[in-house]
């Protein structure tokens, strides 16, 4: 906070209409004119000031209350005055009650928040078998015109969540998370931070289906509705109804469902204990991290040279929007089937720790639920969700060469690619964590480890947004990925198969 304060104070004193005061103080006049306007530049500034204050203030005191409220909820679970259950049946009630109106009537949704009672008598709303609760609804008239946008409709949503039984994907009695995956496995619903849902309705949600509309093509995850559950929990526990509101966002699920995964890594561009730890590289489908990519894949991976530059445009894009947002610690979720050896690679390395993160869990249970549906009936909704495939995304075209299986990968949208064995592969992408803001708690914590030690702390996940954006896109574009120079001839147009339009995203 001190830094903040003192870089405002350090604008004042460089901005011009001060830095012409010694020259203005020479006569009287200049004395009282001067006078006048130091005066109204100090009020004018000092609001500025008090704003940055209390932002950062603010900051400091959603992170606490988020602590806090993780903890309760940990306490909740564990007493059974809250049941996980009970959560999974409301948002299905809830949000279908939600997504049905906005199919009916898709331009009623005026205030921001919405909310509705649910109890379980019924009413205004249907009977159920579960404790009263509410559900509010945030930004329901912006979210209805992104599921457009995206060419879903709210009523095939609804289906998607309300279908089937919600899966759980870590225990929140341990995490104080909850993280649930729809019974065919295509979106996400994951608990968010009070201070999260802010920054959505303040800065975010506007700024992101703009950045969608302008960009198609883009590999962000898609956020796709924020709802609030609220139990009715006993005055006895001193908890009133409004005091506590767990909200949630519905993500879109980026790890493929119709194939096996072989390998799956989360990429920050950071290498300071980016190694996945103990207890996930002994998972069947272990998620693993930057170091561990460097060791297994030297080399990196080799994609056609148009795709390469295809996809180098659109995640440097990505970045920027990011990066302007003051966002950062969002990670590129990579996952690998290989087409010519089933081995899945493993990678020895110390004991770092003896728990996975909340976020590998997420990805090894969705990776677990992919073998429970291919034993299912295919899911009638599914032909209506109509997000774009990596390949699709890309718009790009194929050549017929052998090098590149590229019947397989239009079979199964993922983006053709070579390891350094010169095994092919088909990539599937996305950015995930994409709502942590570099705030006074990252500076913080920042700073800490700069003490701790110096020598590393630009090798560290938390760092400043714009360092953050050069050095992710820098390791996916120097590391990652590589063009097939040679491989793919991009003069003559005409020779090409093309299975998908060329989509120009890009002026």
């Amino acid at each position: 906070m001190r830094r903040a304060i003192k870089e405002k104070l350090t604008g004042i004193l460089d901005d011009p209409r001060v830095s012409s005061t010694t020259q203005s103080l020479q006569s009287s006049d200049g004395r009282r004119q001067m006078t006048d306007r130091v005066v109204g530049f100090v009020k004018e500034k000092s609001g500025q000031l008090v704003t940055t204050v209390q932002e950062h203030v603010s900051s400091v005191t959603d992170m606490t209350g988020a602590l806090a409220k993780q903890k309760l909820l940990q306490t909740l679970f564990s007493s059974g005055v809250v049941q996980s259950e009970h959560i999974r049946q409301a948002l299905q009630i809830g949000i279908g009650h939600f997504l049905t109106q906005q199919s009916c009537q898709p331009s009623q949704c005026i205030a921001y928040t919405q909310r509705q009672k649910f109890p379980a008598k019924g009413g205004i709303t249907p009977p159920h078998a579960i404790p009263d609760f509410d559900i509010e609804a945030y930004g329901l008239d912006t979210f209805n015109s992104l599921l457009t946008l995206l060419g879903i409709s709210a009523d095939a949503l609804r289906r998607h969540i309300c279908t089937g039984v919600l899966k759980d994907i870590v225990n929140p009695s341990s995490s104080g998370s909850l993280l649930y995956l729809t019974s065919d496995s295509t979106y996400l619903i994951k608990t968010i931070r009070d201070y999260d849902a802010r920054f959505i309705q303040q800065k975010f949600l506007q700024e992101y289906y703009h950045y969608i509309q302008q960009t198609p093509g883009t590999f962000l995850a898609k956020l796709l509705g924020v709802y609030g559950y609220i139990p009715y929990i006993s005055q006895q526990h001193g908890i009133t109804v409004d005091s506590f509101t767990l909200r949630f966002g519905i993500f879109s699920n980026i790890i493929p469902t119709n194939l096996d995964i072989h390998e799956k890594y989360d990429l920050k561009g950071s290498s300071y204990k980016r190694d996945a730890n103990f207890s996930e590289r002994i998972k069947t489908s272990a998620t693993f991290k930057d170091n561990d990519f460097r060791e297994i894949h030297p080399d990196g991976l080799r994609i056609p040279t148009h795709i390469y530059h295809h996809l180098k445009q659109i995640l440097t894009s990505d970045s920027e929007f990011l990066e302007k947002l003051n966002i950062m610690d969002y990670s590129l979720l990579l996952i690998i089937h290989n087409m010519d050896n089933p081995v899945r690679p493993t990678r020895s390395g110390s004991l770092e720790a003896l728990m996975g993160s909340v976020r590998d869990s997420l990805l090894v249970g969705m990776t677990e639920q992919r073998a429970e549906n291919k034993r299912r009936p295919s899911f009638e909704a599914k032909d209506l969700c109509k997000l774009k495939r990596p390949n699709e995304a890309l718009g790009f075209l194929y050549e017929e060469i052998p090098t590149f299986d590229v019947a397989y990968a239009k079979e199964f949208g993922g983006i053709p690619a070579i390891n350094g064995k010169g095994e092919r592969l088909l990539l599937f992408l996305g950015i995930i964590d994409i709502l942590q803001t570099f705030d006074i708690c990252k500076v913080m914590q920042r700073q800490y480890q700069t003490v701790e030690n110096r020598d590393v702390v630009d090798e560290r996940s938390i760092v400043e947004a714009d360092f953050y954006a050069r050095r992710f896109k820098e390791f996916l574009f120097e590391r990652v990925f590589h063009p097939a120079d040679g491989e793919i001839p991009t003069t003559n147009k005409q020779q090409r198969a093309s299975l998908y339009p060329e989509i120009p995203y890009f002026n």
